[in-house]
């Protein structure tokens, strides 16, 4: 080595050198100027590579191409450094055969390195003149790559070490000049400086792709949540969106209540529908029930593919929510390409917009029910020219219909019920059309349209019975009761079928029993509900003591038969072959005991009208269980009774035997 290799000396080694192969020939045999020439013509030539902004891979090319030349080395490979591990990477070679994929597999830096380590270190060109005999290389890789003299040169960039450039040769030693090494000093930083500019420009490049894309991505989301709001305006419903949803996407999509029914299910095969329509079947299962547990509002996650439900397709969940309150779920299936951002923004559109069409469509219902109550309360107050309000909302002015009143029992407790809930309860199927409810003062008012075939008594028992459901549903320890009026069908009866159930309330808090069911129509009462409306529990069971002392006074067995053969009587309209057959006796038996009534009590019913009339109104509150008399034995036949209809007189076994004669 001359002085100037002795210089180098200090300098240390890359390790993985890049094999290479014979050199042509050596660099000082070409001319000074013509050299000079060379050596512009390269840095131009790579200036020019530059401008025309040519990719990565070219500039590593051509410079490992131009160095090679410029210095007269058979191989020269490109190396650059990893900022993280610090190790360095082969990125391209030169050589007489292609070497770049062995060379690109090369990593440098490692311990035992010193090659390397003292170009990275002192950041000046290290020459190997015999890599057989020099202790820094990786022995091992300077033979398997038959190096036999090695050149590195730093690449430098803003005074940090990027890269290095190595030139060999290939079984024959070879020194390099001081001169070659400051030309390739120079040249590598201007291969430095070169790699930025294109690494800068290609992220630049790379970073305008990805906003490009981003931006068209943004757009188009803007396109499709523009569709998804024009869906929501129009008022379309749950299944439109699904629809949408489904055509923006091109993959199937399912939305679900909160209890996992499939509500719709869009662009998916029919088999492939059965089986998300019964998805909810799966929902406990292990691959399901933790991303349901962990779903949270805005967040979609996936579910795995489910063979067992025959999906084989990943699923993208999200829920929907309204208030903080789950109301249901967006279900999109991973077919026609993988799920990307977009179909997370347009899942979570759509969820944002079922919920607000959940919200709007709460927000109609409430108006329309307070439009219905304000209707209720028109009607039941009297007022006139409600046809118009009335057809606006379906309600049929003409149509045969009671007014009912749901209250509680006590008129000193709270009535703590929904008129919507009542309203609701009140319609099903068989109903004619919808039940109408509204506070009336502390008491619920209910319009409760009738079957147009049913008569007054069955239309009466129709409305009992939907009325005892209410009251089963909503108070089972019995603390509502529910008042019915007489059947009105002209648009201003309204009003007095109110009053009608006011007084059937009042009857029913003042004389039932506790013990009865808590339903009572004014057609039980008769016109006995003036009387009684108007009539203190304590008054009325003095007129009861008036009218049938002797027979209540008496708890004999011949006492508790005289009032159950009265009862029927007077309910049968003084028919006395129809009271024989109620109690399975003959008839002259009923008038026998008629006449024991009369010689007892002084009641002459069968032929003193006022008599009559008198024993009519004693014994609606005897059948109202409001009076001790209950307890001498009078009852109701099961299709009897005005409350329940199932509470019964004593059988004709168990009342005594009369002969038909009077002795």
């Amino acid at each position: 080595m001359n002085g100037a290799r002795q210089a180098e000396s200090e300098h240390r080694q890359i390790p993985n050198v890049t094999g290479m192969r014979q050199p042509s020939e050596c660099a000082s045999e070409v001319g000074g100027e013509h050299r000079e020439h060379r050596e512009l013509a390269a840095f131009r030539k790579l200036a020019g590579a530059l401008a025309e902004e040519r990719d990565l891979d070219t500039i590593f090319h051509l410079i490992v191409d131009t160095l090679s030349e410029l210095t007269g080395a058979d191989r020269c490979s490109l190396h650059l450094r990893d900022r993280e591990t610090g190790l360095l990477h082969g990125k391209a070679a030169h050589a007489a055969r292609d070497i770049d994929i062995p060379v690109k597999q090369l990593v440098s830096g490692m311990p035992g390195d010193n090659f390397t380590r003292e170009i990275l270190d002192t950041g000046r060109p290290v020459m190997l003149t015999n890599t057989l005999v020099d202790p820094r290389p990786v022995h091992a890789a300077m033979r398997r790559w038959r190096a036999r003299s090695v050149l590195g040169i730093p690449m430098r960039l803003r005074g940090e070490v990027i890269g290095i450039l190595c030139l060999d040769t290939e079984d024959t030693t070879m020194e390099f000049s001081q001169s070659d090494q400051e030309l390739a000093l120079s040249f590598a930083e201007l291969a430095a400086t070169a790699i930025n500019q294109v690494q800068l420009t290609s992220q630049l490049r790379d970073s305008l792709h990805v906003q490009a894309r981003q931006l068209e991505m943004l757009q188009r989301a803007r396109r499709m949540e523009g569709q998804l709001a024009d869906i929501a305006l129009s008022g379309w419903g749950v299944r439109e969106l699904g629809e949408t949803v489904a055509q923006l996407l091109s993959k199937p999509c399912a939305i679900y209540d909160v209890d996992f029914r499939c509500l719709s299910c869009a662009g998916a095969a029919d088999d492939l529908r059965v089986k998300l329509r019964s998805l909810g079947n799966m929902r406990h299962h292990p691959s399901v029930e933790p991303v349901m547990e962990s779903l949270e509002s805005g967040r979609p996650q996936c579910i795995p593919p489910l063979p067992q439900a025959g999906i084989n397709h990943r699923l993208l969940l999200t829920s929907i929510e309204l208030n903080g309150q789950r109301q249901g779920y967006v279900v999109v299936v991973e077919a026609a390409g993988r799920f990307g951002q977009l179909d997370e923004v347009i899942v979570r559109r759509a969820a944002h917009n079922i919920a607000l069409e959940r919200l709007r469509s709460r927000f109609d219902q409430d108006m329309e029910w307070h439009a219905v109550e304000a209707l209720v309360g028109s009607l039941i107050r009297g007022e006139r020219g409600l046809g118009e309000r009335a057809r606006s909302l379906g309600v049929d002015l003409t149509a045969r219909r009671v007014v009912c009143l749901v209250a509680a029992r006590d008129s000193s407790s709270a009535n703590r019920v929904v008129s919507r809930q009542v309203a609701q309860i009140l319609t099903d199927r068989e109903s004619p059309s919808s039940a109408l409810a509204a506070w009336s003062g502390s008491d619920i008012a209910v319009i409760i349209e009738v079957p147009k075939d049913h008569d007054r008594r069955e239309a009466i028992e129709w409305v009992r019975v939907r009325l005892c459901t209410v009251l089963a549903e909503l108070s089972p320890e019995g603390q509502l009761c529910a008042a019915i009026s007489t059947v009105v069908e002209a648009p201003g009866d309204d009003q007095r079928a109110h009053r009608e159930a006011q007084q059937v309330l009042k009857c029913i808090r003042e004389h039932l029993s506790d013990a009865e069911p808590g339903v009572l129509a004014a057609d039980d009462l008769g016109a006995a509900r003036l009387l009684l409306a108007s009539t203190s529990r304590d008054e009325a069971r003095q007129l009861v003591l008036d009218t049938f002392g002797p027979l209540l006074r008496d708890r004999s067995v011949k006492s508790v038969e005289l009032m159950s053969t009265l009862e029927p009587f007077l309910r049968l309209a003084r028919n006395v072959r129809d009271c024989a057959d109620e109690l399975g006796v003959h008839p002259n038996t009923v008038r026998y005991r008629l006449t024991n009534i009369e010689r007892l009590t002084g009641l002459r019913v069968t032929t003193d009208d006022s008599d009559y009339l008198t024993a009519q109104m004693a014994m609606a509150i005897v059948r109202l269980g409001g009076c001790p008399a209950v307890a001498a034995g009078v009852g109701y036949p099961p299709e009897a009774s005005p409350t329940s209809r199932g509470r019964s007189m004593p059988s004709s076994a168990s009342t005594p035997a009369v002969s038909s004669s009077p002795g």
